[in-house]
């Protein structure tokens, strides 16, 4: 497929726009908020988190390609890598904690909502379960990093009963399955949304259809 050749114009507006959702990411990420932490990460309780900050991340990707979503992706592991040190969330200290999982993320979110796209006739549905679906696979990766550390921090051996204890405490005290579906629910509803919408104003082709409610 022959690549296309971004006019001078067609270059700033890409890289305003690129711009414009880092800015976000780290607004998101680095302006307080009560309880100690930000206005994109809510503390549950303890070091425990809720995010909304890979919202920006899939509606950029979703729009702009594949580039965007691996720039977005950087910005945001290195927005929480920043994040942790200010806020004290520990676990996300260490870069490949914090950066690899987002930067992963940022690249594949492209191939989630192509596919989709190609299952689902309405764009609302489409973009929705694959935001959905890639949220869920973004909080496996984290926690997959996640448990390179935390025996480390919490000082337990590298074993099969610390990894055992890892999962107890990840679904009990933690609470991560309730609060990584809150997340995922949030996304597919909020994020497909408005890229369904901003989609329109862009004039991006593939989320403009006369099939089903838009």
């Amino acid at each position: 497929m022959e690549k296309k050749v971004l006019t001078k114009k067609e270059r700033i507006r890409e890289m305003t726009m690129l711009a414009l959702f880092i800015a976000i990411i780290a607004l998101l990420g680095l302006t307080p908020a009560p309880y100690g932490t930000t206005l994109g990460f809510f503390r549950v309780y303890g070091q425990v988190e809720a995010t909304i900050i890979h919202i920006p991340v899939l509606v950029g990707a979703a729009l702009f390609g594949k580039r965007f979503g691996i720039y977005l992706g950087l910005a945001f592991g290195v927005v929480s890598n920043i994040a942790a040190f200010i806020y004290s969330p520990y676990f996300f200290i260490y870069p490949w904690v914090a950066i690899l999982p987002r930067l992963a993320f940022g690249f594949l979110i492209v191939y989630f909502v192509d596919f989709s796209l190609k299952i689902f006739k309405n764009k609302y549905i489409a973009v929705g379960v694959s935001f959905f679906v890639l949220t869920l696979v973004h909080a496996v990766m984290t926690l997959g990093m996640l448990y390179t550390v935390f025996p480390m921090v919490m000082e337990l051996p590298y074993n099969w009963t610390t990894f055992g204890y890892y999962f107890t405490w990840l679904a009990i005290n933690a609470g991560v399955p309730w609060i990584t579906l809150g997340e995922a629910v949030l996304a597919g509803i909020v994020g497909g949304t408005i890229v369904i919408r901003l989609a329109k104003t862009q004039n991006i082709k593939k989320y403009i259809s006369t099939e089903g409610v838009e």
